[in-house]
């Protein structure tokens, strides 16, 4: 694992983003998350690909938005848990990366 890919998976830091995107692909039994953060005009998004994931369980699912992250790694399985109110996704998986990051200009933020 690169040293940005740490960085930006640590618990703290993916809580900290809005979780954006969720696709589940069964024919490449993959996850893909999009997480995004804004200050001001900048932005900043990236994406996380998770490999060979089983032991999927969705229980509902709101809106885009901050939710509790957790990532572990366990006998060379990672142990994926999103969880916020009323909604969580769990899966294990074999391997993840981050195939893009992206800076760009936004509006700012409505108070």
């Amino acid at each position: 694992m690169n040293a940005e890919l740490a960085a930006l998976t640590t618990p703290s830091a993916l809580s900290s983003h809005d979780l954006f995107y969720v696709h589940l692909d069964e024919r490449q039994c993959s996850v893909t998350l999009g997480f995004t953060t804004q200050q001001g005009h900048e932005a900043f998004e990236f994406f996380l690909v998770f490999t060979d994931v089983r032991n999927v369980s969705v229980d509902g699912w709101g809106p885009p938005g901050r939710k509790k992250m957790r990532l572990e790694k366990a006998e060379g399985v990672i142990i994926a848990s999103i969880d916020a109110q009323g909604s969580s996704l769990n899966f294990e998986a074999a391997d993840m990366a981050m195939p893009r990051t992206r800076s760009f200009q936004a509006w700012p933020p409505s108070s």
